[in-house]
């Protein structure tokens, strides 16, 4: 009989890896198992509601809890799941904590509060937060001075970023108006007190010759008596020389 021929060493390097490899592997799947024994993978609780989250979170032992603030989202809906923590496919213990934050849809901007600012300041504060001033509605009397009244979205109204905002400007300030007493048979110096007591305005004191009259008695005047009166109006008055 022949006698067995004995293996070259490469034969002996070659079994010697191939039990190496095998040594590696088992010993890393060992080392899965262990370290996943016990646990969870984490749940893609995305889009879903609290109760829905909580359900299959449970089936799983594990726990769901809501945290605040919520966050913007445009593709998940206001009050569903938009992040979660840890995140879908991580393992963790049994009876572990999922903590989520819900979407409050896209982005809001409140409309400032821009009411008495003249029209460039609020078209200012405006783009100052994102929005775009829209159609300007001029009316008069309804405000002091050139200012802001009102906007449509009404200020307070939260609203997406970039939204158009009308706004109702007051042009010609509003005026308050009294009535036109008679100055008849006053004497100027009356007039005159009369004028700086109530805050109008005194414009030309025309003398006239009228014989019989003491002097400075009013003849004439205008605005005349029972005429509407504000204070940006001129009162005249003739007056006996």
């Amino acid at each position: 009989m022949k006698r067995r021929a004995r293996r070259s060493w490469w034969e002996w390097g070659l079994i010697l890896s191939v039990m190496g490899v095998s040594a590696a592997l088992v010993f890393w799947f060992a080392l899965v198992h262990t370290i996943h024994l016990g646990t969870q993978t984490v749940p893609d609780l995305g889009g879903r509601t609290v109760a829905e989250a909580r359900r299959i979170a449970h089936d799983r032992g594990l726990n769901v809890e809501p945290e605040k603030p919520g966050v913007y989202s445009t593709t998940v809906p206001v009050g569903a799941i938009a992040r979660q923590e840890p995140r879908p496919g991580f393992h963790v213990k049994s009876g572990a904590t999922i903590r989520v934050r819900l979407s409050l849809g896209g982005e809001r901007v409140e409309v400032p509060a821009v009411a008495g600012e003249s029209l460039q300041g609020a078209v200012g504060v405006l783009e100052q937060v994102g929005l775009r001033p829209g159609r300007r509605v001029q009316v008069a009397g309804m405000a002091e001075g050139d200012s802001v009244i009102a906007t449509d979205p009404p200020i307070g109204t939260p609203v997406p970023p970039e939204t158009s905002v009308d706004i109702l400007l007051n042009q010609i300030p509003k005026r308050s108006l009294w009535v036109m007493p008679s100055l008849l048979e006053w004497n100027v110096d009356r007039v005159r007190a009369f004028c700086s007591r109530n805050r109008f305005r005194l414009g030309q004191i025309h003398r006239v010759v009228y014989p019989g009259v003491a002097s400075g008695q009013v003849l004439r005047q205008y605005p005349p008596a029972g005429s509407p009166l504000s204070t940006s109006d001129i009162i005249t008055v003739w007056a006996s020389q």
